[in-house]
């Protein structure tokens, strides 16, 4: 596994930690950039601050450059 895989996969448990919602960031092969993956919780633009915080622990993975790809359930 590269130190950059290490480093989204080391970033998705962070950002589950600090949202309260399963996270999950995988390499999208298509678009040629990383996609951060989670299902209700905070917006976007929240998660991308979370991961800004945790940015000095992934250094490797450049934040700017991951996509934000919220998605909803309305069960409940």
């Amino acid at each position: 596994m590269s130190k950059r895989a290490r480093s989204a996969r080391r970033l998705a448990s962070l950002l589950t930690s600090s949202s309260g919602t399963f996270v999950r960031i995988y390499y999208d092969r298509q678009i040629r950039r990383y996609r951060v993956v989670w299902t209700n919780g905070p917006d976007a633009a929240q998660m991308f601050t979370n991961a800004m915080q945790a940015r000095d622990e992934v250094p490797e993975l450049d934040i700017t450059t991951l996509l934000w790809d919220r998605g909803t359930n309305n069960s409940g």
